[in-house]
């Protein structure tokens, strides 16, 4: 008599299917937004360059590295491949992948505090030399009254085109960044002086990032950027 009958079982089978198709067809559901060609900086991106950590950090010291570890390929260069090796040996916690996708939100955060003029923003990100590159630049804008906007449209997954350490033991690696923008200068009346808001631009610029080797501290800095 506690059993519940064959028909009500069936019911809350077609009720269950029922919102399981709802949340499938619900979730991941494009809204109409995605449309717009312009992606949109977020405002909570990192003030600093920093490699992911892994939940689980390795405690072996270089001479403690097993065959599987010296044999592990980094690069497909040898060059590159052996330069990198070095690094992960002093530096067991270092990976590419989390390398390169942090290099990739430094790259974004430094175009849009550039852009806004927040050279405060890129002390953490950025060496002395490159600072001061970008607060002349930034100083001339404001001095003609004028105003950077740059809109990231599309970024490819940067390469590692070079790395090397120096005799001072400083790691430098250089990534290339294909992007596609839109730059527009503005004068104080927001009339456009320079480039074209419906003109896409694409972008390949070489940016190098370095750290001393023996610094465990997980922070890069912006060295240099070269235009292709």
């Amino acid at each position: 008599m506690n059993n519940i009958p064959f028909f009500d079982i069936l019911i809350l089978a077609m009720i269950a299917v029922f919102i399981i198709n709802r949340l499938r067809n619900t979730l991941g559901k494009k809204t109409g937004n995605e449309s717009d060609i312009v992606k949109k900086y977020s405002v909570d991106r990192t003030s600093s360059f920093k490699e992911s950590i892994p939940d689980e950090v390795s405690e072996k010291s270089p001479n403690n590295l097993t065959k599987k570890d010296l044999d592990k390929k980094f690069h497909s260069n040898p060059k590159i491949n052996e330069t990198l090796k070095k690094i992960s040996q002093h530096n067991n916690d270092f990976s590419i992948e989390s390398f390169i996708e942090g290099a990739k939100k430094a790259f974004e955060y430094i175009i849009k505090s550039y852009s806004q003029d927040k050279i405060d923003s890129l002390k953490k990100l950025v060496s002395k030399e490159m600072l001061d590159i970008f607060s002349t630049e930034i100083k001339n804008r404001k001095k003609n009254r004028q105003s950077l906007n740059i809109t990231l449209i599309g970024i490819e997954k940067p390469e590692i085109t070079k790395a090397e350490i120096s005799s001072k033991n400083l790691i430098k690696i250089t990534l290339k960044f294909i992007t596609e923008q839109i730059q527009v200068t503005k004068n104080s009346k927001g009339q456009i002086v320079e480039g074209d808001s419906n003109q896409i631009l694409s972008i390949t610029e070489f940016w190098t990032f370095s750290k001393k080797i023996t610094n465990k501290d997980p922070n890069w800095t912006l060295e240099e950027i070269q235009e292709n």
